[in-house]
C-alpha cells in the first residue's frame, strides 16, 4: 500500500510537470506572436513638422586621372563638384574608399587628408575608411576637391559614390544593408567558440575532439572573415583600419587547414595523407606570404591571388578525394555520402572568389555565408551525437571492465578457497601431527611449507596482478610436497623449464595440477607422474602440465570444465590475454597447454620499471 501510494505520488507530480511545460510553451508562443504583431504594425503615431533630410548622392561631377610619380601606381583620380546653393543647414561629405589615400581642399583648402601612418612600417595601404567631412552652411557654393590614390593597381578604376547629407542617416543606411551579414557572421562566431569550448572539455575528458576543434577554430575563422569584409565594420573601428584588413584577409588565408582537418578523420589512410599534403602546402604559402609583408616585397593584398590558386588546389584535392573513395568502394557510398557536405562550404567559398573577380569584393554575399553556417551547424551537431554515442560505448566499456574485475576478483577469491579447504587443511595437520613422533625433522619441514603456502594464498587475495613464474612455482612446489606427504609415491613431480622470466596470473597452476591429482592419478593404483614445462617459440610463453593419469574423453558428454578450471582460463583471458588447451585421451592421460604473449609481458616490464 505504501508503494502504491508513492507511485500515485508520483504520478501526479510527473502531470504538474507536464502542465508547467505546456504552459511554459503556451506563453511562449503568446508573446511570440504579440512581438511579431508589434514588428508588423507602427507602435506609435508620431506627427512632425520637421523630418530628417537623410542623404543625396552626388551625380554632378568631374573626374580626370592625373599621373604622379610619387604615388604607389603612378596616377591620382581627381574629383570636383560644388557645395549646393542651397544648404540650409550643417551636413557632412561621406564616401567610402577601398586601399586609396584621400585628400580634400575646399576651395584649394586642404580640410582632410588619409596617408599610411610613417610609425606602421608594415605594409602600404590604409585598409577600408568611410572619410566623413562636415560641410557647413557657409561652406555653400564652394568648390570641392577630392585627390584619391590607388595604393593597388587592382583599385585604378575602382568607383567611388559621394554623399551628403545626415552622418546618422548614413550609418544607419549602412547598417541596415550589412545587419543580415553582420548578424550571421556574429552567430558563426558564437557558434565555434562552443563547439571549441566542447570539444576541449572532451579532449581534456576523453582525449577526442580534435576535429571538433578544427571544425570550432573555421566556424570563428568564417566569421571574422565575413564581419570584418562589410561596409559597415570600418564605423565599428575607425582608428584601426589596417588591422581590420588584415584580419579579413588574414582569415581567408588560414581557413584552409582547418576546414581540412575538420573533415579528413572520415577519409582512409591514403585520402588522409594526401590532406595533410596540402595543409602543409598551405601553411608554408601563409609563411611565405607573411615573410614578403614583413620585409615588404609584397602586400597581403597583392599577394591575395595566391591565397585564392591555393584554396582553388586545396578544394580540387579535396573534391578528387571524394570522387576517388565514391569510386573506389561503392560499399561505403553511404557513408561517404556525408564527406560531399564540405561541398556546401566549397561552393560558399568559390562563389565569394568569383564574385571578387567580377565586382571587385564579395561583401553582401549571404547565401555564401549561410552556407558556411548550415554546413557547420550540420557537422557540429553531426560531431556531438557522434560523440555521445562514442561516450556511451565508453561508458559500457568502463562497466563492462568493471565487472570483469569483480569477476576475477571473485575468481581469485574461488581458486584460493578451493585450495585451502577444511579438508585439506585437515588433513596436513593430522600428517603433521603424526610425523612428530617419528620424524619430528620433516615435520617442522613440513610445516614450514604449509605455512608459507597459507601465506602465499593471503598475499594472492592482496594483489589483483600477473605475478613472476618462479613465485607461482615456489607456490606449486610447496602444494604437491604437501600433497606428496598425504599420498607418498602415487604423486612424483618433474619439471622441464627452458623459459623462467616471464609473468602468469597468479593461482593458475595449482587447480590444475589439483585437477591432475584428483581425476587423473589417485584413480590409478599406481599413481603417476606430473611433468611441468615451460618453453618459448618467440611469440608465445608455453606453459605445459602433462600427467599420465587415467585421462577421459573430451567428446563425453558428461565432461564439464569445472569452476576451476572456468576461473583459471577466464583469468588467464582477462590478465594476460592467454589462452588455455586441454587434451586427453582415456588411459593415457591429459594435457594442459598455457599460452602466453610475449610482447604483452615485455610491456608490463617497461611499465613495471
Amino acid at each position: 500500500m505504501p508503494g502504491e501510494k508513492r507511485s500515485e505520488k508520483q504520478k501526479r507530480n510527473m502531470t504538474l510537470s507536464d502542465c508547467a511545460s505546456i504552459l511554459f510553451a503556451v506563453a511562449g508562443i503568446l508573446l511570440l506572436v504579440i512581438l511579431i504583431s508589434l514588428c508588423l504594425k507602427d507602435n506609435v503615431n508620431v506627427q512632425k513638422s520637421r523630418t530628417d533630410r537623410g542623404f543625396t548622392v552626388v551625380s554632378d561631377y568631374t573626374c580626370r586621372e592625373i599621373e604622379r610619380a610619387d604615388t604607389p601606381i603612378g596616377i591620382v583620380k581627381e574629383y570636383r563638384f560644388t557645395v549646393s546653393e542651397t544648404m540650409e543647414h550643417d551636413t557632412s561629405l561621406a564616401f567610402y574608399t577601398v586601399h586609396q589615400y584621400v585628400d580634400v581642399y575646399l576651395d584649394g583648402q586642404n580640410i582632410y587628408s588619409l596617408k599610411h601612418s610613417e610609425n606602421n612600417p608594415i605594409g602600404k595601404t590604409v585598409g577600408s575608411n568611410w572619410v566623413m567631412i562636415p560641410l557647413y552652411r557657409e561652406d555653400a557654393g564652394k568648390e570641392i576637391r577630392i585627390e584619391i590614390t590607388p595604393v593597388y593597381e587592382s583599385f585604378r578604376n575602382r568607383e567611388v559614390e559621394f554623399l551628403i547629407g545626415s552622418q546618422l542617416s548614413i550609418y544607419v543606411n549602412r547598417l541596415l544593408r550589412d545587419l543580415p551579414q553582420l548578424i550571421f557572421s556574429v552567430m558563426t562566431i558564437f557558434v565555434g567558440v562552443v563547439f571549441v569550448c566542447l570539444a576541449s572539455y572532451s579532449l581534456y575528458k576523453r582525449r577526442r575532439g580534435k576535429s571538433m576543434i578544427a571544425l570550432g577554430l573555421l566556424s570563428i575563422i568564417i566569421g571574422l572573415w565575413r564581419l570584418t569584409d562589410t561596409r559597415f565594420t570600418p564605423f565599428m573601428f575607425p582608428n584601426r583600419p589596417i588591422l581590420v584588413f588584415y584580419i579579413s584577409i588574414a582569415m581567408m588565408m588560414f581557413g584552409v587547414v582547418p576546414l581540412i582537418k575538420s573533415v579528413e578523420e572520415g577519409f582512409n589512410k591514403t585520402s588522409r595523407k594526401i590532406l595533410d599534403v596540402c595543409c602543409i602546402g598551405n601553411s608554408l604559402v601563409c609563411l611565405v606570404q607573411l615573410l614578403l609583408q614583413i620585409m615588404g616585397v609584397a602586400d597581403l593584398r597583392e599577394s591575395l591571388f595566391v591565397t585564392h590558386i591555393t584554396i582553388a588546389v586545396c578544394t580540387i584535392v579535396l573534391i578528387g578525394n571524394v570522387i576517388y573513395e565514391w569510386i573506389k568502394w561503392p560499399e561505403k557510398r553511404k557513408m561517404l555520402a556525408g564527406k560531399g557536405l564540405p561541398l556546401i562550404l566549397v561552393a560558399g567559398v568559390l562563389a565569394d572568389i568569383v564574385a571578387f573577380y567580377v565586382k571587385g569584393n564579395s561583401s553582401g554575399l549571404l547565401f555564401s555565408l549561410l552556407g558556411f553556417l548550415v554546413y557547420i551547424m550540420i557537422m557540429g551537431i553531426s560531431r556531438m551525437l557522434n560523440y555521445s554515442e562514442q561516450e556511451i560505448k565508453l561508458l559500457e566499456k568502463d562497466r563492462q571492465l568493471a565487472e570483469n574485475e569483480l569477476q576475477l576478483t571473485e575468481s581469485r577469491i574461488t581458486a584460493m578457497m578451493s585450495q585451502i579447504r577444511t579438508h585439506f587443511i585437515f588433513n596436513i595437520l593430522t600428517a603433521i601431527s603424526g610425523m612428530c613422533e617419528y620424524n619430528p625433522k620433516k615435520a617442522d619441514d613440513t610445516l614450514m611449507r604449509f605455512s608459507r603456502y597459507l601465506r602465499s594464498n593471503i598475499d594472492i587475495m592482496l594483489e589483483n596482478r600477473p605475478e613472476a613464474f618462479t613465485k607461482s612455482l615456489q607456490h606449486l612446489e610447496d602444494y604437491i610436497a604437501l600433497q606428496q606427504v598425504r599420498f607418498g609415491e602415487k604423486i612424483r613431480f618433474e619439471k622441464e623449464l627452458e623459459a623462467t622470466e616471464f609473468t602468469i596470473p597468479p593461482m593458475i597452476l595449482q587447480p590444475i595440477v589439483e585437477n591432475s591429482i584428483k581425476h587423473g592419478l589417485l584413480p590409478k593404483t599406481s599413481g603417476g607422474t606430473i611433468r611441468l614445462q615451460s618453453k618459448s617459440d618467440g611469440e608465445n610463453v608455453m606453459v605445459i602440465v602433462i600427467d599420465d593419469g587415467v585421462g577421459f574423453n573430451p567428446d563425453d558428454l558428461q565432461y564439464k570444465e569445472g569452476v576451476g578450471l572456468s576461473n583459471v582460463r577466464f583469468r588467464l583471458q582477462h590478465m594476460v590475454n592467454g589462452t588455455m588447451c586441454i587434451e586427453s585421451c582415456p588411459g593415457k592421460g591429459t594435457k594442459v597447454t598455457l599460452s602466453i604473449p610475449i610482447s604483452l609481458n615485455e610491456s608490463r616490464k617497461e611499465k613495471d620499471t
